[in-house]
Order: C-alpha cells, then sequence, then structure tokens
C-alpha cells in the first residue's frame, strides 16, 4: 500500500514533466499502466482491481477523456497481471516484459474497443499504427525500468 500512496502522485508528476521528453514520433509510453503492471504482482488480484481502478481514474481525470474508461481497462490489467503472476513464473526478466507488452496491447485493444462501441467504429488501420508503437514503447520503457531497479538492489546489496 505504502507503494501505490507513493507512487500514484510519483507517476501523475513523472506524467506531465517526463512525457513530452519520452515522446518519440507522437508516440508515449503509458506511465499509469506502468505503474499498474509494478504493484500488482505484489497483491492479491482483488487489491489489484482496486488499485488499477483508482490509477485509471486518476489517469481520466488528468486526461480530459471520457470517465471511467481507463479506469476500467488498469482495473482489468491489474486484476490480469495478479493473477497471472500469482500463476506464473513472472520474476524472469523477459517474463516481464511479455506480460508488460501483452498488458499495454490488451489495455490498448480494449480501449479501441469501447471507444469505438460509445463513439462510433473509427478506421482500424490509423488506430493500429498508434496501438502497437505505445504498446512496444510502454513494453520497453517497463522493463528498462525494472532492470535498473534491480541493478540498483544489486549494487545496494554489494557495498
Amino acid at each position: 500500500m505504502k507503494l501505490f500512496l507513493l507512487g500514484l502522485p510519483a507517476c501523475a508528476a513523472a506524467q506531465v514533466v517526463l512525457l513530452p521528453v519520452l515522446s518519440l514520433g507522437g508516440i508515449r509510453p503509458d506511465l499509469f499502466l506502468l505503474l499498474v503492471f509494478f504493484l500488482s504482482p505484489r497483491v492479491s488480484p482483488e487489491v489489484a482491481t482496486f488499485q488499477g481502478f483508482v490509477v485509471g481514474l486518476c489517469q481520466d481525470a488528468l486526461s480530459g477523456g471520457p470517465i471511467g474508461l481507463r479506469a476500467f481497462t488498469c482495473s482489468l490489467m491489474g486484476f490480469l497481471t495478479a493473477f497471472l503472476s500469482h500463476d506464473l513464473h513472472t520474476e524472469k526478466p523477459l517474463a516481464q516484459f511479455w506480460l508488460m507488452l501483452a498488458g499495454a496491447t490488451g489495455a490498448g485493444a480494449v480501449t479501441f474497443a469501447l471507444l469505438s462501441f460509445f463513439l462510433g467504429l473509427p478506421p482500424l488501420l490509423p488506430a493500429f499504427w498508434v496501438l502497437a508503437p505505445e504498446a512496444v514503447y510502454t513494453a520497453v520503457i517497463g522493463f528498462l525500468l525494472l532492470r535498473a531497479a534491480r541493478l540498483r538492489g544489486a549494487l545496494i546489496r554489494t557495498t
């Protein structure tokens, strides 16, 4: 819970300050989704669902988009990440990368499906050219953050 309470304002600040710097050709990583991925393996699926809902609601409030869209998506990703992390060996780096990539792709697909349902179907090809690179970029940034945290932990233990 401590990580959640510290991570949410830190993620909101990073979203405002770092996102323009991290943007590559208009493609931006989803830092709030990464927060859900980082928190979910440590808790039960029920707690991860609630944390994902709060993180998504915060993202909805800051984005100006439809309220509840990201709240639903992040709560779903929180549940799935926590559920799969308890059943799979996701402490290995490659497994973490694939879980984040699948989750970011799934979150983009759910968001696209919900927006299509409520607002009408946009052209699929332009949407794909946004969803796929954003999912890959989110997974790569998340993987690098996890590797940096492990490297920092290993350096602290050796000193």
